[in-house]
């Protein structure tokens, strides 16, 4: 059930440009950390949404108030969290009345396949089961796919495979392969990775699974991070672990590694003057997802290519890093409040 909202951004994308407006108009009553965290994902989940950059902060207000309204305390929605499941919901199109419907329904299936289902992981990969191809609801079939894709990460990583990898389960199982081919092609992956220097851990299964969502032989796609990850030691200094996921989404993208980096490296500086607080993780993210929009759309005009297949490319290339996007949400923050399943209490939302 295709419900992405990529049809029509403003006819010159400038994604830096339209995250500053959004956030200004987003941010000014909040002040605590994890509502500044959250709005800033807020303000980069929604920056194609086809509105004014106040009218969008308004628009997200209106559905987190919504979803707030039918969420008991302790649940995710009920959390900061809120702002950014809303800025989804603006830009696939997805009413909150839908989405909650639905959530409940697609939580019950996950439960009854055995995933654990409620909070924050649940809920993103909610959001991505109503992004599948195609016009029918997702249902038993599509969750029985997520939960094969979630068994055989979990037999080759025992020990770094837990709940927060739900979401890029749900992503994987969007790939047209057969189940076995996906995860042969991701353990591939993962294994040449690690042959690249990235340690053992979540870091490392997190590159791969968005390695695998390019759809590339695994020898291309770890040449492609391999090259992105050489032109960041020249620009910007050796590559520390939370570099590995914004050079994983950033991979995504064809054109040459210079421009991509260039990109990145321009848009991490601007953001590390205008929201310090949020330096480190945070800003690495949340530039690598402005670089890949803007270099998505060629950087200038946005109206529709006359091309269908060019028309029909830019979509697809729309819809995986959308997946991708999402699943790097679920993953950035607990490093910054605790990591899950590491001798740390999970923090809410994430419990």
């Amino acid at each position: 059930m295709t419900t992405t909202n990529t049809g029509k951004p403003h006819a010159t994308l400038h994604p830096l440009e339209r995250y500053r407006g959004i956030i200004a108009h987003l941010a000014g009553e909040f002040h605590g950390f994890q509502e500044s965290f959250w709005l800033s994902f807020a303000a980069q989940s929604a920056v194609l949404v086809p509105d004014s950059t106040d009218n969008i902060a308004k628009r997200i207000h209106e559905v987190a108030t919504a979803l707030y309204a039918h969420a008991s305390w302790y649940q995710t929605l009920a959390s900061p969290a809120r702002f950014v499941i809303a800025a989804m919901l603006l830009q696939h199109g997805i009413p909150p009345a839908d989405f909650e419907r639905e959530n409940l329904r697609l939580g019950d299936l996950l439960h009854a396949a055995g995933l654990r289902h409620g909070h924050f992981h649940q809920v993103l990969a909610v959001i991505i089961l109503l992004q599948w191809p195609g016009d029918g609801r997702p249902g038993r079939s599509e969750i029985e796919r997520i939960k094969a894709i979630y068994t055989r990460m979990k037999q080759n990583h025992g020990w770094i495979t837990r709940i927060q990898d739900l979401p890029a389960c749900a992503a994987l199982a969007q790939c047209p392969e057969s189940v076995d081919v996906v995860m042969a092609r991701n353990e591939t992956i993962y294994q040449q990775l690690h042959g690249t220097g990235i340690p053992v851990g979540q870091r490392l299964l997190t590159a791969a699974n968005l390695l695998t969502l390019t759809g590339l032989e695994p020898d291309q796609a770890v040449e492609r991070y391999r090259r992105l990850a050489h032109e960041m030691d020249e620009r910007c200094g050796h590559p520390r672990s939370e570099h590995h996921d914004p050079l994983a989404l950033l991979a995504l993208l064809d054109q040459p590694p210079a421009m991509v980096v260039e990109r990145w490296n321009t848009f991490r500086l601007d953001l590390d003057l205008f929201q310090a607080e949020e330096q480190g993780a945070a800003n690495l993210v949340i530039a690598a997802d402005l670089a890949v929009l803007e270099l998505l759309a060629g950087g200038q005009e946005q109206s529709a290519p006359a091309n269908p297949d060019v028309a029909l490319a830019r979509l697809e290339a729309l819809h995986t890093y959308h997946l991708a996007s999402a699943i790097l949400v679920g993953q950035v923050e607990p490093q910054l409040v605790g990591p899950v399943g590491d001798g740390a209490y999970p923090q809410w939302p994430y419990v």
